[in-house]
C-alpha cells in the first residue's frame, strides 16, 4: 500500500510541475519566474541567476551583484523554494521542494523532498586562448556543477550532473540577436536505495531578439520540449510577457509580469494546466 501511495504521490507531482522532465529533479519546477512567464524559453536570454537554471554562459555577462528568491505552493501539495546569487562571471543557488500532510492507511507519513545545490561560472570566450578567434561576434562559454539530495519515505540518496553551456549576442540594426546552446542534466541522479532515479539529458537550442523599444522573442528546441515566449518592456520598468510550452503531448500556457524599482524588483507568473489548477509563482530580486 506505501508503494502504491507513493507512486499517487509522484503522478501528482509530475501532473504539477508540467515543466520538468523528473521527479528526482529539483531543478526542473519552474524557479526562474521570468522564464516561466515566458515559457520557459530561456536558453538564449540567460539573464541573471537563472542563468543557472537555463544557460550557465549568461553568468558571463551578469552586469553586477544580485540575488533572486522564488517561494511557490502548488495545489497545496507541495512547497518549493528558491535562493540564489549572482555576480559577474559567478552565481550559486539552493532549492528545496518538501510535501506534507499524506499518510498511509496506517498513519504513517509518506514524506518526500529534495534539495538542490549549484554552482556556475561563464567566461567570455575571448579569454580562452584556443576560442578567442572562433567566434566573429562576443561569445561566452559556462559551466554548472548540480548537485542534489532526495529523501522518500525512509529512503534516501544523492547525485550530481553537469550543465554545459554556449551563448552569443550580436548587434544589429534591428535590434540584439542571440543565440544559445546547452546541454543540461549530464550525469546521473541520485541512487535510492537499490534503484537510480537518473536525471534525462536534455539538448537545447535558443534564438533571442531584443529591441531596444522594449520588445522581447524567445524560443527554445530542446529534446524535451518546444516553447516560444513575447515579452514588452513598458518604460523600462514594467515588463508584461506570455508564453507557450510544448512538452510530452501537453500545451501549457503563462503569463507574467516584472516590476522593477531602483535596485528591486518583483516577478509573477501564472501558468496553466491541461486538467490541473493553474499554479503561481512570486520571485523577489535586488541588484547592488
Amino acid at each position: 500500500m506505501r508503494r502504491a501511495l507513493l507512486f499517487v504521490l509522484f503522478g501528482l507531482l509530475a501532473g504539477a510541475t508540467a515543466l520538468g522532465q523528473g521527479l528526482a529533479n529539483p531543478f526542473d519546477v519552474g524557479l526562474g519566474v521570468r522564464a516561466m512567464g515566458l515559457g520557459g524559453a530561456y536558453t538564449a536570454l540567460a539573464e541573471g541567476s537563472e542563468a543557472l537554471l537555463a544557460n550557465p554562459a549568461g553568468l558571463a555577462w551578469v552586469p553586477s551583484l544580485q540575488a533572486d528568491s522564488t517561494v511557490t505552493n502548488v495545489l497545496n501539495l507541495y512547497t518549493v523554494g528558491w535562493l540564489a546569487g549572482a555576480l559577474p562571471g559567478w552565481g550559486a543557488g539552493l532549492t528545496y521542494l518538501s510535501v506534507g500532510g499524506i499518510a498511509d492507511p496506517a498513519e504513517d507519513p509518506l514524506t518526500f523532498s529534495t534539495f538542490g545545490l549549484v554552482l556556475g561560472f561563464g567566461l567570455d570566450a575571448r579569454r580562452i586562448p584556443f576560442l578567442s578567434g572562433l567566434f566573429p561576434f562576443p561569445t561566452a562559454v559556462g559551466l554548472a556543477l548540480k548537485y542534489h539530495q532526495i529523501t522518500v519515505a525512509d529512503a534516501s540518496g544523492s547525485g550530481i550532473a553537469l550543465d554545459i553551456g554556449l551563448l552569443g549576442r550580436l548587434s544589429t540594426p534591428f535590434g540584439e540577436v542571440r543565440a544559445g546552446l546547452t546541454i543540461r542534466e549530464l550525469g546521473f541522479g541520485a541512487r535510492l536505495g537499490e534503484r537510480d532515479e537518473g536525471w534525462s539529458t536534455d539538448l537545447a537550442l535558443g534564438a533571442a531578439w531584443i529591441h531596444p523599444s522594449g520588445l522581447l522573442g524567445v524560443l527554445d528546441l530542446s529534446t524535451d520540449y518546444l516553447a516560444v515566449g513575447l515579452g514588452w518592456a513598458l518604460f523600462r520598468e514594467l515588463e508584461v510577457r506570455g508564453g507557450v510550452r510544448l512538452q510530452g503531448g501537453l500545451v501549457q500556457w503563462s503569463l507574467g509580469l516584472g516590476v522593477r524599482w531602483q535596485a528591486f524588483a518583483v516577478d509573477y507568473a501564472l501558468l496553466t494546466h491541461p486538467w490541473l489548477a493553474p499554479s503561481h509563482r512570486f520571485g523577489f530580486g535586488v541588484s547592488f
